[in-house]
């Protein structure tokens, strides 16, 4: 690079950047005809100059994406610098520069997963959700890197982030990432196992250290930390951001609704459309049905086996029918808290006229009956869901290729 660009690139004065402009006009031009150099946008990465890395950035996008002679982009420089607020301004303006391979092919969020920053991970995969599929020339994803590199938290923020994605491929891409193989043959998971990671003692409080010695703790101590406000790591507030809600373990309910919404993104709107109208016309079906007068008279004629037949299965079925429909409505509907309370206040009344209806042609008894039938069905729905969930919160490990060392991943041939 030209010595005088490279003291405007340490400087860090956009006003200087364009006195040079000014004498050569192609100054930047002529660095960017080589194919590997360190760029003005480079040194300006690397030293947390803002304002000149996000002028060169317009001037230049194409340095962005150009490797210096180490194998890094200016984003590489960045992560690797601990420059996380410039960092962010790069992939504001380009979020493809997360996924750009340097070294090794190594990518940005390969390296921020190895530096380790939550909140800088969590900022990439925002941005740039596809580069979590990234791995490297020897196959390790970026939970690979973060299991091979000690950083628990960070492992814990892709492995939320993966769970709770709601693309019509998430469930896909979710496998692929979890059973993505190294070079060696192991996944993260492996990686996992013999590492045997658990949490360290990060986030302790003085109050927490002082109790960690156990029966050898000196109780004044404990009560002066106390009296002076202290409190342990437990009892104190934290920030709800991202990188902490990505972290917590899914929920039942989370798993629910984004098993829900990753049914709506597979679907395409013809497809929705259409079942839109089926489950509509099976609504109004089976609500007419529910609406007809019943002659009583005719009904006290009837023998034990067809009431069971008329009643139980013939109005046990169109329940089932009626409520399933109203079900799979709610489910195609857009992703919108308005859209669904909108959807409560129609079809509450809707439910409880249906419900009117059924009691006033029999008894209670009867109705009881029915509708035992379709809270049974509800529930075996339910419980499907939630085994399959319970399912997903077990840590299995699958069988590895090659079997590893624990102290220090060294391979056994």
């Amino acid at each position: 690079m030209d010595p005088k660009l490279l003291r405007v690139a340490q400087s860090g004065s956009v006003n200087a950047l364009y006195s040079l402009l000014q004498k050569d006009p192609c100054i930047l031009q002529n660095v960017d005809v080589l194919p590997f150099i360190h760029t003005p946008l480079h040194e300006a990465s690397s030293t947390g100059k803002i304002d000149l890395a996000m002028e060169l950035m317009i001037l230049k996008p194409s340095f962005a994406k150009k490797l210096n002679e180490d194998g890094l982009t200016p984003l590489h420089l960045a992560v690797e610098n601990h420059q996380a607020e410039l960092a962010l301004e790069l992939v504001k303006f380009d979020p493809s520069l997360v996924r750009i391979r340097g070294r090794g092919g190594m990518t940005p969020l390969h390296l921020v997963a190895k530096e380790g920053d939550v909140e800088l991970l969590t900022e990439f995969i925002l941005v740039c959700p596809e580069s979590i599929t990234d791995a490297t020339l020897n196959g390790e994803t970026a939970l690979h890197i973060a299991v091979i590199s000690d950083r628990y938290e960070e492992l814990k923020v892709l492995r939320g982030w993966m769970q709770r994605m709601r693309k019509g491929d998430a469930s896909t891409t979710e496998i692929q990432v979890l059973n993505k193989r190294d070079r060696k043959g192991n996944t993260a998971l492996h990686l996992a196992a013999y590492n045997n990671n658990h949490q360290n003692k990060r986030g302790m409080t003085a109050l927490d250290a002082l109790r960690a010695n156990g029966p050898q703790m000196n109780t004044e101590t404990e009560s002066i930390i106390k009296t002076s406000g202290g409190k342990s790591g437990m009892s104190l507030s934290r920030v709800n951001t991202t990188s902490v809600f990505l972290s917590k373990p899914v929920t039942f309910r989370e798993y629910c609704s984004t098993g829900m919404a990753r049914y709506r993104s597979r679907m395409s709107d013809g497809t929705r459309n259409s079942l839109l109208v089926i489950t509509a016309l099976i609504i109004t079906a089976t609500y007419q049905t529910a609406a007809q007068p019943q002659d009583t008279d005719q009904f006290e004629k009837l023998s034990v086996e067809q009431i069971i037949l008329e009643i139980v299965l013939l109005w046990g079925f169109n329940s089932m029918a009626f409520f399933l429909a109203i079900a799979l409505t709610f489910i195609l509907l857009p992703i919108g808290r308005a859209y669904t309370w909108w959807y409560i206040f129609i079809t509450a009344p809707l439910i409880c006229s249906y419900a009117i209806s059924v009691y006033l042609k029999y008894n209670m008894t009867i109705l009881f009956v029915m509708y035992v039938m379709v809270a049974f069905g509800f529930l075996i729905y339910v419980l499907v869901f939630y085994v399959k969930w319970k399912r997903t919160t077990r840590k299995k490990v699958p069988k590895p290729r090659i079997e590893l060392i624990s102290q220090g991943l060294e391979t056994m041939v």
